[in-house]
């Protein structure tokens, strides 16, 4: 995943979903990886789990998408 497949997934997310994923990327690195881990037995749950993932390996990801999210 890259930075424009992040922002793609992020702008086809409605208002409630943005705000769901502002306070799981801004929660601590443990609640993160539980959602992660969540994402993963959800059979329509991998985009979005390899998206957290992407964020995780990225710290700038992280920050930038969450000012990206709290703009929007």
């Amino acid at each position: 995943m890259f930075w424009e497949d992040a922002a793609r997934l992020a702008d086809g997310l409605g208002p409630a979903a943005r705000r769901d994923l502002v306070r799981v990327l801004t929660s601590p690195s443990e609640v993160r990886a539980d959602v992660i881990r969540q994402l993963h037995e959800r059979p329509d749950g991998q985009e979005m789990a390899d998206l957290l993932i992407f964020l995780e390996e990225w710290e700038w990801a992280r920050l930038g998408m969450i000012e990206d999210l709290s703009r929007a």
